[in-house]
């Protein structure tokens, strides 16, 4: 499987079976922490997440060069994006992938046509067709990733565990931009990250919930005040759907897809907040976390929305939760800062 063309996606809902099947490497963009922001971006975009922003910084300079663009609409910030593209970049093949949340009849057949519909822009742009031959071969590179993936879980779950949070969520984000095979690698290296000293065998084990990470920063900046975060539910870390693959031609494919995409739990802008509090409650649970932390960028409201009900929940099975909200500029000092609350409110 060789990709002819690389297609950006800004958000979390496409399947990468099916650009993969195309002959498109889909390579997710998610901006950072603290890189440059242009100022006609920030113009262009006007109030939004700060993340967004920088996308668009980075598109504007070439710094993502890419033969076309996937932009998913899980968020107001992301829908912004596509129309300020749209508007000011009319010769980038730009597609607009909007999936429904709430599964019945009808949301299923609209879900189906906008899947086809994706294909047949990743098709356009690589000029490749898929195929039941490359469609069986996406599927088992996804599913090798997947496998590597849920191995990559089980080692930053394990009593201690055996890779730290940092290495993980730089794992997920090398992932999601590069080939299957490739991003299998980087996983498996994850896996055996931590030294199994006396300092990771007392690490204070964290949930990490709230907005996504678009790098590793903030993860190493808690991980070295004593934590070590086992697991999160953003969509840049155990949120990312990757993975995902399905069988047959590509009717069945994209049905399976369907169903798939109904059976996740999206971010706090796509989901209820009391899903989203079921699932945090699930993850830390699962992990074995000692604590949860939620880390909310500015402008990215949707998750301070979920706090109350996560809260409530949490307390449910004894965790609690503590939030550092509207960080801006200075994510490492609202790190050190997160990481001081989650240690000083936890008694070991």
């Amino acid at each position: 499987m060789s990709a002819g063309a690389v297609v950006g996606v800004v958000g979390n809902d496409v399947p990468r079976q099916l650009p993969l099947a195309a002959a498109v490497l889909p390579v997710r963009l998610t901006g950072s922490w603290d890189g440059p922001v242009d100022a006609q971006a920030q113009e262009l975009l006007g109030a939004a997440d700060l993340e967004t922003v920088r996308i668009l910084t980075e598109l504007r300079a070439g710094a993502a060069p890419v033969d076309g663009l996937i932009v998913c609409n899980d968020s107001q910030a992301h829908l912004r994006l596509f129309y300020v593209l749209r508007a000011t970049a009319p010769r980038m093949p730009l597609h607009l992938l909007d999936l429904p949340r709430e599964d019945s009849a009808p949301a299923r057949d609209f879900a189906r046509g906008r899947l086809r519909s994706l294909l047949e822009f990743c098709e356009e742009v690589s000029g490749r067709a898929a195929d039941a031959a490359s469609l069986a071969e996406a599927a088992e590179a996804e599913r090798a990733l997947g496998a590597q993936l849920d191995r990559l879980r089980a080692a930053r779950r394990a009593d201690p565990p055996s890779s730290t949070g940092t290495a993980a969520i730089g794992a997920w984000l090398q992932a999601v931009r590069l080939p299957p095979a490739e991003a299998a690698a980087v996983v498996a290296a994850a896996c055996v990250s931590a030294e199994q000293d006396a300092a990771s065998t007392s690490a204070l084990r964290v949930h990490l919930t709230g907005s996504n990470h678009p790098d590793a920063s903030v993860y190493r900046e808690l991980e070295a005040h004593g934590l070590v975060i086992v697991s999160e539910d953003h969509d840049t870390g155990d949120g990312a759907w990757i993975g995902a693959a399905a069988s047959g031609d590509a009717d069945q494919v994209v049905d399976e897809l369907v169903t798939a995409h109904f059976a996740r739990v999206g971010g706090s802008a796509t989901a209820l907040s009391a899903q989203r509090a079921d699932r945090t409650v699930q993850m830390a649970r699962e992990a074995g976390a000692e604590v949860v932390g939620a880390f909310i960028r500015e402008l990215d409201d949707a998750p301070r929305w979920d706090l109350a009900d996560q809260s409530r929940a949490l307390e449910t099975i004894g965790l609690r939760l503590h939030a550092r909200v509207g960080v801006a500029v200075d994510a490492r000092t609202a790190a050190a800062e997160l990481a001081a609350a989650l240690r000083g409110g936890h008694d070991r």
